[in-house]
């Protein structure tokens, strides 16, 4: 018995050590765009099996291999379009989710990004330390003839602005983590009508705020509730709350993140060199999210502005409308608010999109397909920073990265057409559902990431309008995103296109 736990002891011991060479190999070896395709793949399989083995919560429901593998995309992607009522999965299912918008966010893969940098900058340390020790006898002669060079100190100071900076990235992670979901479970302590609401569905008040406050915060936009926040769309505060959480975990990271630093500084929490450093040499450090001062303010104004364009135009359209039926004044424009965001980025709706004007939904749709601003300014600081290495970089790999980088609106076009030849039985018997534009739509939020979507109803179902006296025609009405109507090749078309356009950042960089 000792022996053979001596051999499965010394197995797994060569397994580890096997797995941490080739994580390396690949983080250090491969271009950034199989990189991060070989992680979202390997992430979505695991996420993928995980949803399979356990087992949902309605015991009746017999979860199909294709949605999970969609829901599982949908998770690991941050788009958040479902093809199955989410109350029917169990808690730990929940958590299988939450944990996989988590490891497909952009901030966990800037912070994945940050420790990797880092420890490829300490990789040449111990190298550093065995010259120094056999050159020990002649230092101070060395000093004498050779003095000291600047780019000596800048490195050193870089390697310990990247330490610094994956420190305050981890407390910025666990600080909005935290905080909103205690914030998001006291609001529902102590408000009836959300706690209710729960209470109805039976979902666990602590699950409940940690999944939303994960799913705001990476822009996930899985929720538990089959209608997302639609149930809670009277409840003003537990909407600003989220809408917070999506600003901070988003587009407004990069202003949150040099407030934080501003503020490190002034309570002497660091070195005063470092925060002084990241603040004034932002493109020497690397961060994609740390932008100039003049960019950083840039941005904060821009988001301002086009959230409060989006707001006004989306209320003067829909005030008297459908969309808003039963809300008070002040909880129109707090929808209107959390709509103008979610646009952009996290893709959850207190409204029900199929009712919203077509011009805004027009909006919307422009908003999904326009990236963000941060990877805008980014990809401007990559193409100032190439050069011959650089370019010797990125020609690994460059049939595969040619491939990758066709024309995201040739792309699109194609996958519509593709969509609307898998989809022709539905789109003929069922056409104002199965519209053209409501296609283009699910295509276009897929491709960005948000989960929009404007659902499929039995009221348009014009078979049930022109013949309500035929007892042959079914609707039942489905909580869930229009792809959910789809069939099987429409919604595996629609998997590939949510992971290309979770990689799409990543491509034109390297391109």
């Amino acid at each position: 018995m000792p022996i053979q736990l001596h051999i499965f002891v010394g197995s797994a011991r060569h397994v580890i050590n096997s797995s941490v060479f080739i994580c390396r190999f690949i983080a250090f070896h491969l271009s950034r765009l199989l990189f991060h395709l070989a992680y979202f793949l390997i992430i979505d399989i695991l996420g993928f099996v995980a949803l399979v083995v356990l087992r949902p919560s309605n015991h009746e429901y017999n979860p199909r291999y294709v949605d999970m593998f969609f829901l599982s995309t949908s998770a690991v992607t941050v788009t958040g379009l479902a093809t199955i009522q989410m109350e029917d999965l169990s808690s730990s299912q929940i958590v299988v989710l939450t944990l996989l918008m988590f490891l497909g966010s952009e901030m966990f893969l800037s912070f994945l990004g940050l420790v990797l940098e880092s420890s490829k900058q300490n990789k040449h340390d111990p190298e550093n330390r065995r010259v120094s020790s056999v050159t020990v006898c002649e230092q101070s002669q060395l000093e004498e003839a050779i003095p000291q060079t600047p780019s000596t100190n800048s490195t050193d100071i870089k390697k310990s602005c990247l330490k610094y900076l994956v420190f305050v990235v981890l407390a910025y992670m666990i600080i909005i983590l935290a905080t909103g979901s205690l914030l998001v479970f006291m609001y529902i302590a102590h408000v009836a009508s959300a706690r209710d609401v729960l209470t109805r569905k039976s979902i666990n008040k602590a699950l409940f705020s940690v999944s939303v406050t994960v799913s705001s915060f990476t822009n996930g936009g899985l929720m538990p509730t089959n209608e997302s926040m639609a149930v809670f769309s009277s409840n003003n505060g537990l909407l600003l709350l989220l809408t917070c959480q999506i600003l901070a975990g988003s587009t407004l990271f990069p202003v949150f993140l040099r407030l934080v630093i501003w503020a490190s500084r002034g309570l002497r929490l660091a070195k005063a060199e470092e925060p002084d450093f990241i603040m004034n040499n932002t493109r020497a450090v690397g961060f994609n999210h740390l932008l100039p001062n003049t960019k950083t303010a840039f941005l904060a104004a821009l988001e301002i502005a086009l959230v409060a364009m989006t707001v006004m135009l989306f209320c003067c359209l829909n005030w008297d409308s459908a969309v808003f039926a039963g809300l008070t004044s002040l909880q129109k424009i707090t929808n209107a608010l959390f709509m103008a965001v979610n646009a952009r980025q996290a893709g959850e709706n207190s409204i029900d999109c199929s009712l919203v004007a077509p011009a805004a939904l027009v909006l919307f749709m422009v908003m999904m397909y326009t990236p963000a601003l941060t990877k805008f300014f980014s990809a401007c600081e990559d193409h100032k920073q190439s050069g011959p290495e650089h370019n010797n970089r990125t020609k690994k790999g460059n049939a595969f990265v040619k491939m990758m980088t066709l024309s995201p609106l040739a792309l699109n076009a194609a996958v519509i057409m593709l969509i609307c030849i898998t989809e022709r039985r539905s789109i003929s018997t069922d056409p104002l559902n199965f519209s053209t534009f409501n296609i283009i739509f699910e295509v276009i939020s897929a491709y960005g990431n948000i989960g929009l979507s404007t659902g499929c109803s039995c009221s348009r179902l014009l078979q049930l309008l022109l013949h309500p006296e035929k007892k042959g025609i079914v609707c039942h009405e489905k909580p869930y995103s229009f792809s959910g109507w789809w069939s099987d090749p429409g919604k595996l078309v629609l998997v590939l296109v949510m992971l290309y356009g979770r990689l799409r950042g990543f491509h034109k960089q390297t391109s």
